[in-house]
């Protein structure tokens, strides 16, 4: 999935977006979704769409993988959490493989870091 819709700016002028990917990879038990670009109030609705799309009653583990980013505002921090929240209530595991230093603040400086179930690798098991 890909975009790079123009946004506007506090003037009302277009700014282009940077392009946004989603790539999903999954087996009966596991899927792992890669995002590459900006994580914003944009993009988190695909993002919301794909996952929910990997799903299933048999799926035990859902890795996101963070690294390819290279910005996420406060609705992207929000996915996580509620994502997480989700997870734990319906009994699947969420990894969040972490992106790097530079977007990994955004999640230290909110206080979200130590909350979120972050990797260091996905072939951890």
């Amino acid at each position: 999935m890909r975009a790079s819709e123009p946004r506007k700016t506090g003037k009302g002028e277009d700014v282009p977006s940077a392009p946004f990917e989603i790539n999903v990879v999954r087996d009966r038990e596991s899927a792992t979704v890669t995002l590459a670009g900006e994580l914003d109030i944009a993009t988190v609705p695909r993002v919301e769409e794909a996952i929910e799309a990997t799903l299933t009653d048999e799926l035990q583990v859902l890795t996101v993988d963070l690294s390819g980013l290279g910005f996420v505002d406060s609705s992207g921090l929000r996915l996580f959490i509620v994502l997480d929240q989700r997870a734990a209530e319906q009994g699947w595991e969420l990894r969040l493989l972490r992106p790097d230093a530079q977007v990994l603040t955004v999640f230290q400086v909110s206080g979200v870091e130590e909350n979120l179930p972050f990797i260091e690798d996905a072939s951890v098991t």
